[in-house]
């Protein structure tokens, strides 16, 4: 009986047994930047954000030449780059918007493994020429739903972890802007989600478990 209340203390201790330590998971999300968050190049096709303007189909964005940056564009961080749409033309202020139409700049990333109730998400976001709104997966985050809330101005972003916002797998963020008069149009957005990893029993805490279910085995034979 002593052995096989061991076994089964065993075997309860190791199933409550959470890794010591857990490395919280960092993404970082900036427009004009490569894998290495290194800032790309004028006119360099962005490859992590997509842009789709006039109800078009979605295409890689570009980061926007110094040409089609003005009025106060230039007074965001350099960690991160304005894009556009790929008809900037170097030296020109016409980046194809149109006047009022909707523009969508996208953006994914993958939550696979990590615990969705500690997935938080902050950042800082621009939109020249009218901010309209930020949506993950659908849902609106800040904004409105319909015209805009002001031109190329700062606007933090903030989800709080066990927002219920946040799906497994694949998200997507999406800014949306309008034109007011089709010239030094683009998006900007420096931020980070972070989360922790789904806990994983370690080789030690399996080994105690396994060592404690034997026990109990032995011990239920032992008594038959």
């Amino acid at each position: 009986m002593r052995r096989w209340f061991c076994g089964l203390a065993l075997a309860v201790l190791a199933s409550e047994l959470v890794p010591a330590s857990i490395q919280a998971v960092t993404i970082t999300l900036r427009t004009g930047v490569d894998a290495a968050l290194t800032p790309l190049g004028q006119n360099v096709a962005d490859p992590f954000w997509t842009i789709s303007v006039q109800g078009g189909a979605f295409v890689a964005a570009e980061v926007a030449h110094t040409g089609v940056i003005c009025c106060g564009m230039a007074t965001v961080t350099a960690e991160a780059l304005w894009i556009s749409d790929p008809s900037i033309t170097a030296g020109s202020s016409a980046t194809g918007w149109g006047v009022g139409p909707m523009a969508f700049a996208r953006r994914s990333f993958d939550l696979t493994g990590i615990d969705l109730a500690t997935v938080a998400l902050n950042g800082i976001w621009r939109v020249a020429d009218n901010r309209q709104g930020v949506y993950l997966n659908g849902n609106l985050l800040v904004g409105t739903a319909t015209g805009s809330i002001g031109y190329n101005a700062n606007q933090t972003l903030q989800v709080l972890a066990a927002s219920g916002f946040f799906l497994p797998g694949v998200n997507v963020l999406e800014l949306r802007g309008i034109s007011a008069n089709s010239q030094f149009d683009g998006f900007w957005f420096s931020g980070t989600v972070t989360g922790n990893p789904i806990a994983v029993a370690e080789p030690v805490t399996l080994a105690l478990l396994g060592l404690g279910l034997a026990s109990v085995q032995a011990a239920r034979r032992l008594r038959s």
